[in-house]
């Protein structure tokens, strides 16, 4: 021991016993730490609290005037004096350019001058009623006049018509009769002339060639083959021509009662018009063939006529004037068959102009049932409906005055409007400031013609911040979020408030990155803030006060499950929840877990080694350490 405390006291000694010390100590923790038990967990956690979770976006962007307004002049024209330059600070109503009104004060002159124009049309038309009332007497007097005459002329051809079919009837009947009565008569003429030779043979005798022989022989010429042809003519010429002649009389007369049939049933009578005229011409040619066979068989009157003439000449001269009966029975026989030849002469005549007077109403008759009365008809009915349409216009021209006098007076109301757009036009030939503003740009220049707009005035009174927004978060913004406002230059203290006012719906590209432009106006400006500055807006996307919120690191994620872990009775259990808003830090829970509930949030990096012996606590086991929050 004396050894051991001298070697102590030198100083290779004393390091020596430090040594050993130092050696002793470490074996004995050496040896309590290979027997101590392993280390204990630590558990952080954090309490479910009640809070207000508020989700933004914030937009970077620079300060702007709100609007510009683009001056345009409400008319075109060349500027003829600008009163302002750029940057000019203006004030509202001050005057800014102004026009050249040569051509405004010539369209002022022609509107006044077409304002007269229209007047004195409109005094025209006052003075025109009269006129009218005039005008739509004159239209029914003349329809009225037009419509009898139409009527009238229907009459006529009516009356004709009816006329035309009775006297073609009688007189063609008449005809027929006088033709049959002439063929009695050659019977007739044959018999008494056989029978004056015959007693006037008796008595002459063959010698005597006196007077009363001529008388004789003139008889007998009388009864030459002329008479026995006219006869045979009567039979086999005059009587078929007449059986042709009546039957087609016979045809006509009934396509006339067809016709007044069809005509009084309203049926179209075209067909019949047609057979008409096909049936007047086989009348026209029996016409003809009959007027020929009566010329042919009636020629042998004449002859008749003038032997009987012969024969009175004879018994009448001196010689034969004292002779008497049967002289007297002679000349009153001769006196009869006179008579009875001249009569019948006078029959033929009267036949033939019965006939052509009968062909002059099958003329008629063919002339109304071919279209002559329809069209008289059509007439009356096309002329009371033209006169009704003159009337009707003159009454509509009269209706329409109180209309004329309205649009004359629009007229002269449009006139007038146009002499106050003409001088309202020369009066906005001066362009003044709407409000308050700087002057930004002025494109035009005197003598040019006036741009549009020809000057921007901005709008200072109101201020934007103007940035822009990824795609991933312009989806969440919608125009009229509120937002919090701060501008680098001014004091970050001084935060102010706006609204989404504006948000470009297509991107525009930046170095290749879609990005859309989003304006937040500013609702009362700081006065230091001026347009050109940068700043940040804060849009509120979503806000909630007073929920159940958690940290976003307490929620897990597996398999596509978001759930929590909570500290349940110093066990860990997972538990699911389901969640609602969040921003960068916290997160809404809607149902899972209450108020003050522990969730388990994720163990701490280490950030340092334990030093030697850290930790101490001796020998022996104990629970996980919990670490709060």
């Amino acid at each position: 021991m004396t050894v051991f405390r001298g070697i102590l006291m030198t100083w290779p000694g004393r390091i020596f016993a430090l040594a050993l010390v130092g050696l002793m100590a470490g074996g004995a923790v050496f040896v309590s730490r290979a027997n101590a038990p392993a280390a204990k967990t630590e558990i952080r956690t954090q309490a479910v609290t009640k809070g207000s979770v508020i989700q933004s976006v914030a937009v970077s962007g620079s300060v702007a005037a709100m609007n510009q307004t683009k001056m345009s002049f409400k008319t075109s024209g060349k500027i003829a004096a600008i009163y302002v330059s750029v940057g000019q600070q203006v004030t509202a109503g001050q005057p800014l350019a102004k026009l050249d009104t040569t051509d405004l004060e010539a369209a002022l002159a022609q509107a006044q001058a077409n304002l007269v124009t229209a007047q004195n049309n409109y005094n025209r038309t006052a003075s025109t009623t009269s006129d009218a009332q005039k005008a739509l007497n004159q239209a029914r007097q003349q329809a009225a006049q037009d419509l009898a005459t139409a009527q009238a002329a229907l009459a006529k051809l009516t009356t004709n018509y009816a006329a035309a079919k009775s006297n073609f009837s009688s007189f063609t009947d008449n005809a027929t009769s006088g033709i049959a009565s002439f063929q009695d008569s050659l019977g007739t003429i044959q018999s008494q002339i056989d029978a004056l030779i015959a007693e006037m043979q008796r008595i002459v005798g063959g010698g005597d060639t006196g007077d009363l022989r001529n008388a004789l022989n003139a008889i007998s010429g009388a009864n030459s083959p002329a008479l026995q042809n006219a006869r045979a003519n009567s039979v086999t010429l005059l009587s078929p021509a007449l059986a042709d002649y009546q039957s087609a009389r016979s045809a006509l007369l009934s396509l006339v009662a067809q016709y007044d049939a069809a005509a009084a049933a309203g049926s179209d009578t075209t067909g019949i018009a047609s057979s008409f005229q096909l049936a007047q011409t086989n009348y026209t040619i029996a016409t003809s063939r009959l007027t020929s066979a009566l010329d042919t068989t009636s020629a042998v009157l004449a002859t008749v006529q003038s032997s009987v003439t012969t024969a009175q000449g004879s018994l009448n001269t001196q010689s034969t004037k004292g002779l008497h009966d049967p002289f007297d029975q002679w000349r009153a026989d001769l006196a009869t068959l006179y008579t009875l030849v001249s009569g019948q002469q006078q029959n033929v005549s009267t036949v033939k102009l019965k006939i052509a007077q009968a062909a002059t109403y099958a003329n008629t008759m063919n002339d109304a049932i071919g279209g002559s009365i329809a069209t008289a008809t059509q007439n009356v009915t096309t002329t009371a409906q033209r006169g009704q349409q003159s009337i009707d216009s003159a009454q509509t021209s009269l209706n329409s005055k109180p209309y004329d006098l309205t649009n004359s007076q629009a007229s002269v109301d449009n006139a007038s409007a146009a002499v106050d757009t003409a001088q309202s036009n020369l009066t906005n030939a001066v362009a003044t400031a709407p409000a308050a503003g700087v002057v930004a740009s002025i494109a035009s220049q005197v003598g040019e013609t006036a741009a549009n707009p020809f000057m921007v005035l901005a709008n200072t009174t109101s201020l934007v911040l103007h940035g822009t927004l990824g795609e991933s978060d312009v989806a969440k913004v919608k125009l009229g979020l509120v937002a919090n406002i701060t501008v680098d230059a001014v004091s970050s203290t001084s935060r102010m408030t706006g609204r989404v006012t504006s948000l470009d719906p297509v991107a525009t590209i930046q170095s290749g990155v879609p990005v859309y432009g989003i304006d937040v106006t500013i609702d009362i400006a700081n006065p230091l803030v001026k347009a050109g500055m940068t700043g940040t807006a804060t849009v509120i996307i979503a806000s909630k006060q007073g929920v159940l919120t958690v940290p976003n690191l307490a929620i897990r994620t597996t398999a596509g499950r978001r759930y929590l872990q909570v500290l349940k009775g110093g066990e860990v259990v997972d538990t699911d929840a389901t969640f609602g808003i969040a921003n960068d830090t916290t997160t809404e829970v809607i149902s899972g877990v209450a108020e003050g509930d522990l969730v388990v949030l994720p163990a701490a990096r280490a950030t340092a080694t334990a030093r030697p012996g850290a930790g101490g606590g001796g020998f022996g086991g104990g629970g996980p350490v919990i670490v709060g929050r």
